[in-house]
């Protein structure tokens, strides 16, 4: 993950945030998905190993 050493709030989220495919993720985890396969349905051309990962930094 590439991170910028800023201590502002709102860069720290950014450099969560801003990843590809996190703010995609986010949005299928606020419509209602709760599975690793709805997920996936959500977002038909992630890799796993990639949506995975990214669930892992979210964490």
């Amino acid at each position: 993950m590439k991170t910028y050493g800023q201590f502002c709030p709102i860069a720290k989220a950014s450099e969560i945030f801003a990843e590809r495919w996190t703010p995609l993720i986010i949005r299928e985890l606020l419509m209602g998905s709760s599975r690793f396969s709805e997920l996936e349905i959500g977002m038909a051309h992630i890799p796993r190993s990639l949506l995975t990962q990214r669930l892992r930094s979210l964490e």
